[in-house]
Formats: C-alpha cells, structure tokens, sequence
C-alpha cells in the first residue's frame, strides 16, 4: 500500500533571504517547525536539483548537437521524511519533463 500523501502550505527560504510561500505534498514525516505555525525549508536543495537536471540534459544535448533546443519542466514540491524534495517522477507520474529538438533550422538573413 502507498504512502499517505496530505497537502499543506511551507515557507521557502529563498538564497537572497526572501521567503515565498508553497503549497506542497506531504509524504510520509514532518517539516522543520519555526516559531510560525507554517513550516519552513531552504530552497536551495531545488536549485541543486535542477542544476544537476541542466548539467545532465546539457551533457546528452551536446552529444546530439542540434541547432535548437526547448526545455520545460514541471516540478512538483514535496515534502517526504521532514525534507523539501522536487518531485519529477514517482510512482503516480506526476511533474514532467518535455524537451524539443530541432536541426537543419533556417538561418535568419538581416
């Protein structure tokens, strides 16, 4: 049987020391508790994950080498074992990934 998944507004602790609110999927333990009744995460965990998501699509599309590239991502925040994870894919297929190539593109004349 699958994990119990609730939803429930964080706070992210941005890298310039701003703070947004998220509305995040709950999976399993909880979230480091602040003085406020919302929880709080540092971001900068997501942005080590879509550095290391870049760094590989980077590798792979040089590889290929095509004149063109369109990259979209959906990442869904959750939370699982008290850490702020970026979910891409689990088991339920949720976020997604959806890259576009193209060769031979016209040269643009000025």
């Amino acid at each position: 049987m699958g994990e119990r998944v609730a939803e429930q507004i964080v706070e992210l602790r941005l890298p310039n020391g701003s703070a947004a609110l998220a509305r995040v999927d709950q999976i399993g333990g909880g979230a480091e508790k602040t003085g406020a009744s919302v929880p709080s995460f540092d971001f900068k965990e997501i942005g080590a994950t879509l550095e290391g998501l870049a760094q590989t699509l980077q590798g792979a599309l040089a590889k290929a080498a095509p004149d063109k590239v369109k990259v979209e991502l959906g990442l869904e925040l959750t939370v699982k074992s008290g850490k702020l994870t970026g979910l891409l894919v689990e088991g339920g297929g949720k976020g997604s990934l959806g890259i576009t190539l193209e060769w031979g593109s016209e040269t643009a004349s000025t």
